[in-house]
């Protein structure tokens, strides 16, 4: 009786354990062998600046790009074992000179005339820029592109697709003339044109230098327009870059663009000319210095 009433019992068991069993997937097909990469949340990107600080009234107001004036400053990946893709460059227009007392208090970091051409050249601290460009089309900044009051400009080259070079580039900053103008010559007048006396050129020679009182002296930069017309345009007028002094040379990553006794112009190191300036004024305390050029890059 006790054997007849358990059969009955463990079949009804057997049938509902098997009724609810169920195979178990196979997880060693969900394993991948994954490459070795680093995966980060966040895209990196930095800012590249020249070294350097603010000094009171020697870097209050900028130094000027006229037609014809070119300056560099050198920037290098931050990291040599990695890529870099630049998205933007960052520059600062500087103050210019005021024109008096009553413009003392005026934002003037914009500018009227001329522009600004920018560029990207290879090159390396010790060769400084060369001729190669990197940008397939250089950086045009207008007078209309400049209304901001602290100077910092961003101009977005992501579009190019531009992979910073491991020995590092120069960012190139050229004063240009305005649309259908081009520039002829820098000139130095004894006094502001009025429209009624033609210009007359300030001669520096021993005759001319003052004695005593010092001379003031007017830059103006000669413009031919698209007719072939001739104009005067105030230097004080065309942009100006901020700039910062460095405490070493080994700190100076800007170049200038000078001219020579043959007409020709030539890049040298900003630590090579403030040298030369040294020595021609021995009792004068001369920085080096860099502009205010930066790079904006991403790390890939």
């Amino acid at each position: 009786m006790r054997l007849s009433f358990l059969l009955p019992g463990l079949a009804l068991l057997l049938l509902t354990r098997l009724g609810y069993s169920q195979q178990l997937p196979d997880s060693t097909a969900r394993v991948v062998a994954l490459p070795d990469v680093t995966v980060r949340a966040h895209t990196q990107i930095q800012t590249l600046s020249p070294p350097g600080k603010s000094r009171g009234l020697h870097t209050a107001f900028g130094r000027e790009l006229p037609p014809g004036a070119g300056v560099a400053v050198w920037h290098g990946p931050p990291d040599i074992t990695r890529l870099y893709m630049v998205r933007a460059v960052r520059l600062r227009l500087g103050s210019r000179l005021p024109e008096g007392f009553a413009d003392l208090p005026k934002h003037r970091r914009n500018f009227s005339e001329g522009g600004l051409r920018i560029q990207l050249c290879s090159g390396t601290l010790a060769t400084g820029p060369m001729e190669q460009q990197l940008l397939t089309n250089p950086l045009l900044l207008t007078p209309a592109a400049a209304e901001n009051r602290t100077g910092w400009l961003r101009l977005d080259v992501a579009a190019q697709h531009l992979v910073l070079p491991a020995q590092g580039c120069f960012v190139i900053a050229e004063g240009t003339a305005g649309p259908q103008e081009t520039f002829v010559r820098r000139r130095s007048l004894v006094r502001p044109p009025d429209g009624q006396q033609p210009p007359e050129d300030f001669l520096f020679s021993k005759h001319d230098r003052p004695t005593g009182k010092g001379t003031r002296v007017f830059r103006y930069e000669e413009l031919q327009q698209a007719d072939g017309t001739l104009r005067l345009a105030a230097t004080n007028l065309f942009p100006a870059l901020a700039y910062l002094v460095v405490a070493a040379p080994s700190a100076c990553h800007s170049w200038l663009r000078v001219s020579t006794g043959k007409q020709t112009q030539i890049w040298r190191a900003v630590t090579e000319q403030q040298a030369s300036t040294r020595q021609h004024l021995p009792d004068s305390t001369i920085y080096d210095y860099n502009y205010e050029l930066e790079l904006e890059v991403e790390e890939l």
